[in-house]
């Protein structure tokens, strides 16, 4: 089994199918969260990426008129250097509030 490090981003709630509120692959509803609302001017919020020991998944938020939702996506992913200053230590893992390009991460990728 060959694993390999992508570098991947929050999905753009304005390019892809998040506009008319469908969830891009390989994101999942968050089943915790509203379901997500297509929707103009919706916005990027923050990025979270779940600690439990390794790295054990990304949460991204996004908000429009109706509120906030998010979607996840359950895969190994890297936890952030300590000089990434995008990414903030929490309980449960970390935070970023940046930008889309700024709150970029690392997932392990089985071909």
């Amino acid at each position: 089994m060959n694993t390999y490090a992508q570098i991947y981003s929050c999905p753009d709630p304005e390019t892809t199918s998040l506009k008319w509120g469908e969830i891009p692959k390989p994101w999942q509803e968050n089943p915790y969260s509203p379901r997500p609302q297509g929707e103009e001017g919706t916005k990027f919020v923050r990025a979270n990426i779940l600690v439990a020991g390794t790295g054990r998944g990304v949460i991204c938020a996004y908000r429009n008129s109706l509120g906030v939702y998010s979607i996840w996506w359950p895969v190994a992913v890297k936890i952030p250097a300590r000089v990434d200053y995008n990414w903030i230590e929490v309980y449960g893992g970390f935070l970023c509030t940046q930008s889309l390009g700024d709150c970029q991460f690392s997932v392990a990728i089985e071909p």
